[in-house]
């Protein structure tokens, strides 16, 4: 549909528009998104009994919370966060929410950390409907108890332009495109610990990159101060990467798979690749804060089953590329559409082939290492 630019502005600040769609929208206008106001769920939820969520840009769209809508005739209200570093950081310095969405490799540290409180599933209408193998990861169930709910998957690889790249790398598809000089100045890198200093770590060699020795900590910091002139940008939101690559600003970048998806579904020629020296793979959830308000309790629940409704995960096959936590969600979505976005059915699949993050060692001491190479030390 054809919308004007203030009719635009508006949807996104009722929660009509998820974020993503704004600058998309806004963008085909030929205005810069950014210099217009980007809204919050903070600013567009109607009344403060509705509980705070933590989350990824693009994961408060409406149409993952659509059951929550139907059911409450409101959004809850949401703060969006770049990665969990920042998350973590805010959460421990005071910040209060009731419900965050980290990455597993992530929930072990927040719990030890105090800051998580158990989930009791039973409260989850479509807990039975999770597939299993999610269920399983290790270090989510502890003494008994839960402290993550799975619900979404897949992979941190390169996303490029196979127009602007030498051909070579359509067959010999490698995480050394984004430090081929050849591209210097049109390329970009993850400013997370995760997905910037482990993809380096992953290109080096490093035996195990989440618990590196110290000879592969220095050769992953050599690798970075090689990539940091080469750098257009460190990123920290998929729309960055999308709206440079569809400008040709970027030629390859590090990426989720909603960045691939979402250009592709605009019709640009963009590929995803499956590196030789592996793809990360990972998987996201949610939890139940310490902090939490024990008088939103029952909508913090309502908060996280609506995301796991068959709903919410056709939307998140279709639209953002990523693989749902609920099996039936994957019923409502054809054979040809999941191969067009590089999914399958079988989360096994996809999540063993690539490098499955867990637990970071040394993580203080990687992510001061990350500082110093980005501050040019």
């Amino acid at each position: 549909m054809n919308y004007e630019k203030d009719d635009i502005i508006e949807m996104r600040a009722t929660g009509q528009m998820s974020r993503r769609q704004f600058h998309a929208y806004m963008a085909s206008l030929g205005a810069v998104a950014v210099t217009f106001p980007v809204f919050t769920g903070a600013a567009r939820a109607a009344a403060d009994d509705h509980p705070n969520v933590f989350t990824w840009e693009g994961w408060d769209a409406v149409e993952h919370h659509q059951q929550y809508l139907d059911k409450y005739g409101e959004l809850p209200n949401f703060s969006i966060f770049g990665d969990e570093e920042e998350a973590f950081a805010k959460m421990m310095a005071g910040a209060q929410f009731d419900v965050t969405h980290p990455c597993s490799y992530k929930v072990e540290i927040w719990r030890d950390a105090g800051i998580l409180q158990p989930i009791d599933t039973s409260r989850l209408s479509h807990w039975d409907d999770v597939i299993s193998t999610l269920k399983d990861i290790p270090g989510m169930v502890h003494e008994g108890q839960r402290y993550f709910v799975p619900a979404d998957w897949g992979q941190t690889s390169v996303l490029y332009r196979p127009d602007l790249v030498d051909p070579s790398y359509l067959e010999d598809e490698t995480w050394g495109i984004l430090w081929d000089e050849r591209y210097a100045g049109r390329l970009s890198m993850s400013d997370s610990l995760i997905d910037g200093v482990m993809v380096a770590a992953i290109y080096s060699g490093a035996a195990n990159p989440f618990d590196m020795t110290d000879d592969e900590v220095e050769k992953t910091r050599e690798l970075l101060r090689q990539q940091l002139p080469l750098l257009r940008y460190y990123w920290t939101s998929p729309t960055d990467i999308e709206n440079s690559m569809a400008a040709g600003e970027l030629v390859a970048t590090s990426a989720w798979n909603d960045a691939f998806t979402s250009l592709k579904n605009e019709g640009y020629d963009v590929r995803y690749m499956q590196p030789k020296e592996g793809a990360m793979t990972w998987v996201c959830g949610f939890c139940l804060m310490s902090a939490a308000d024990p008088e939103k309790l029952e909508k913090s629940y309502d908060v996280i089953d609506a995301f796991l409704s068959p709903d919410s995960g056709q939307f998140e096959i279709l639209e953002e590329g990523y693989g749902h936590a609920n099996q039936k969600a994957f019923d409502l979505v054809s054979e040809e559409e999941l191969a067009q976005r590089g999914l399958s059915k079988d989360a096994d699949a996809l999540l063993n082939s690539g490098i499955f993050q867990v637990p970071i060692k040394n993580e203080a001491v990687l992510q001061a290492m990350f500082e110093e190479v980005k501050a040019g030390l």
